[in-house]
């Protein structure tokens, strides 16, 4: 009982620190939200313009802007992928993304990222809180998401960090009916049914909830719920070679037997993070439990719009988009009402008249259109005279211009986002290419957003490894994995990135095999088809199958022609070939009777050869016995006839060498036929004289 109460003190005195420091942040974020519905009139400007008989307009520009941020998250929705740091992890990688994607589509987890982000947008941030309901499913549960806003949750002031690791403490309220409450907090109904018979009379905490600016109505219960971020030292195994470590659960007897057989293991007191959570239903502790939904972490991720955790004024610590166009709105109201004030005193401006001028006072005071006043027959022609209306001044539609302008730009938005053009023929993608330059000025919403979104889909995988292997399969009809239950693995060995979002698996098989078959990859219409997520799908593959066999067999028809062809112009080729091979044999015949020719004729050179020697030592006999004069007269006849058998010798080499050339002139253009060139019988060589 005493500890009952340490807790309830604890979550009053946190209560008391955090609002003392957030306090000036409150009344700003309801007014930023105010001037979004159009509620942009303060109760003492209301009160004033109705005493002067003005009226309260409101001509909103603020929901424009911020519906046009919110817009282009909602039509550019990603979704969250998980990768594989290495090629060897990809099924169990794709097993998480498969139960990633179920998760997210079954709890509507990107509907209420978006409505998180648009609650950022008009008051500075929310809270996306990620649960786990056993009604359904009593044993692994489903895990849900809701979206929790500015008002109805207090956080540790002195956090820096959106990923809430340096918060201390997170504080959450909710207006519950006990049947509610009782279906949270199964075994304990009877409990929850005393406490809502005893009442709860409202206190001073989460005053800028609805339910507590509301003084009637239904009694509700205050279903509170403390969650803490605490530290405990933790004995771990750690072996001091490889860097693994593990929690052991051992008594001191075999962890010193343990110890002694691996020695290059150490036991180290490592501090481990836990959560604990505690549940008070109108003032009353009623439920405390560590690590909630086997989460170690918050189960909680803001979404931030403008965050600088270094400002020591906690009312512009957190800031909405729309804070910086509150002043420019309520200029431009005010001077859109001053110029309708000053339209509306055109119809009736005033008369300045004499006194009994005219036979009935009150129609001066009238302001429709065709009146009639009429004048007593003794009353002077001056004695009623118009006053003239105000005009409006053309700086004050210059002024309204610049307000009005002024909205737009400060919130870092011009009309290229909203699809407006400087030029009618502007292209499509001119436009596009405008629209995104546009929102570079934004880039740090949709970075908060996205780091958000990544936080978020990492608590989700921790939710999703407590499921049982029977949930796992019949979600993805696959067994899982070894490395699925491993915690280290989602910490080092698999990474969250933005994919194309989908509704379903097969929705995201289907567009990832059109982005195969877009960059070249062999993706046939019969694999599109089967995970096309379309109505009538059978009939389409039947057809699809129809026309591809009507296509196979014209395909078959045209091989067959074309083999017809080809065929045809083989042997034309075989007849050419052979031709062409008789036709070389012809010519090798000519060519061997040539060489037998100009080998007859080598022959009968040579033996001129002799016949000259011979008569050439007769005629050395002979010489002996002549005189010199008749030698010299012999001599010049042998010289001459020398010279004539060289010539001849020529002439007769130039002839064979002719015709030896032609005779081996290969043909041309002969293909080479397999089996038609006949081996022709090599021709003995011809002796040389």
């Amino acid at each position: 009982m005493a500890r009952d109460l340490d807790i309830i003190q604890d979550f009053d005195e946190f209560y008391q620190d955090a609002y003392s420091a957030w306090d000036p942040y409150f009344p700003l974020a309801d007014r930023d939200l105010k001037f979004f519905l159009g509620d942009q009139w303060d109760e003492q400007e209301k009160r004033q313009l109705f005493q002067e008989g003005r009226s309260t307009f409101v001509f909103n520009y603020v929901r424009r802007v911020i519906n046009m941020v919110s817009g282009y998250q909602r039509k550019n929705r990603l979704s969250s992928v998980v990768a594989p740091v290495e090629n060897s992890d990809q099924k169990t990688a794709d097993q998480l993304s498969q139960l990633l994607l179920y998760v997210m589509n079954y709890g509507e987890g990107y509907q209420t990222i978006s409505d998180s982000f648009s609650g950022a947008l008009k008051t500075g941030w929310n809270l996306m809180s990620l649960w786990v309901d056993y009604r359904d499913d009593p044993v692994n549960g489903d895990i849900k998401f809701a979206r929790e806003p500015y008002n109805g949750f207090i956080l540790d002031p002195y956090m820096t960090k959106t990923d809430l690791s340096d918060c201390q403490y997170i504080l959450r309220r909710k207006y519950l009916s006990a049947e509610h409450v009782a279906s949270l907090l199964p075994g304990m109904e009877k409990e929850v049914y005393k406490l809502n018979k005893i009442g709860y009379s409202r206190d001073d905490k989460f005053t800028w909830l609805p339910y507590q600016r509301n003084p009637a109505g239904q009694e509700m219960m205050a279903y509170n719920e403390m969650y803490q971020q605490k530290w405990k030292k933790v004995p771990v195994l750690v072996d001091m070679e490889t860097g693994e470590r593990t929690e052991f659960d051992m008594d001191k007897d075999t962890l010193n037997m343990f110890l002694r057989q691996y020695p290059q293991l150490k036991v180290i007191n490592q501090s481990k993070r836990y959560i604990e959570m505690n549940v008070i239903l109108n003032d009353q502790l009623v439920k405390t439990e560590v690590n909630p939904f086997g989460l170690d972490e918050y189960p909680f991720v803001p979404f931030t719009a403008i965050f600088e955790p270094e400002s020591d004024n906690w009312g512009l610590k957190v800031q909405s988009l729309t804070r910086c166009m509150v002043d420019p709105q309520r200029e431009s109201n005010r001077r859109r009402s001053q110029m309708v004030d000053i339209l509306d005193s055109q119809i009736n401006s005033g008369w300045i008249a004499n006194e009994n001028s005219v036979i009935n006072p009150r129609s001066l005071f009238q302001s429709s259109q065709g009146k009639v006043i009429w004048k007593r027959e003794d009353a002077p022609a001056d004695a009623l005279t118009k006053i003239p209306a105000a005009q409006i001044p053309p700086s004050m539609f210059q002024l309204q211009e610049l307000f009005n302008r002024d909205m737009v730009e400060i919130a870092g938005v011009n009309d290229a986002a909203f699809g407006q053009t400087e030029n009618a023929q502007e292209s499509g993608v001119m436009m596009m290419l405008r629209q995104g330059a546009s929102l570079v000025n934004l880039q740090e919403l949709f970075d908060n957003l996205r780091n958000s979104q990544k936080a978020l889909s990492k608590k989700v995988l921790k939710l999703v490894q407590n499921w049982t292997p029977e949930k796992v399969k019949r979600v993805i009809n696959q067994d899982p994995t070894q490395e699925f239950y491993d915690r280290e693995f989602t910490k080092y060995d698999i990474t969250v990135q933005e994919g194309i979002l989908t509704d379903t698996q097969r929705q995201m098989y289907f567009r990832q095999l059109v982005d195969l078959r877009n960059l070249g990859a062999p993706v046939t219409g019969e694999m599109l088809a089967k995970a096309a997520p379309i109505q009538g799908k059978s009939e389409y593959i039947e057809e699809l199958a129809a026309m591809e066999k009507q296509q196979a067999e014209q395909a078959q028809k045209q091989q067959q022609v074309q083999d017809q062809v080809l065929q045809t112009q083989s042997q034309a080729s075989q007849a050419k070939a052979i031709s062409d091979i008789a036709l070389s044999k012809e010519r090798f015949t000519r060519a061997v009777a040539n060489m037998g020719l100009e080998d007859e004729r080598a022959s009968a050179a040579v033996e001129n050869r002799s016949d000259a020697a011979l008569q050439r030592v007769r005629a050395m006999k002979e010489l002996q016995s002549m005189d010199d004069e008749r030698l010299l007269k012999y001599m010049a006849i042998v010289r001459q006839m020398e010279e004539m058998n060289k010539r001849k010798e020529e002439e007769i080499k130039v002839d064979d060498v002719t015709v030896s050339a032609k005779a081996t002139e290969p043909s041309q253009n002969v293909p080479e036929v397999g089996g038609l060139l006949q081996e022709i019988p090599q021709q003995p060589e011809v002796p040389n004289g």
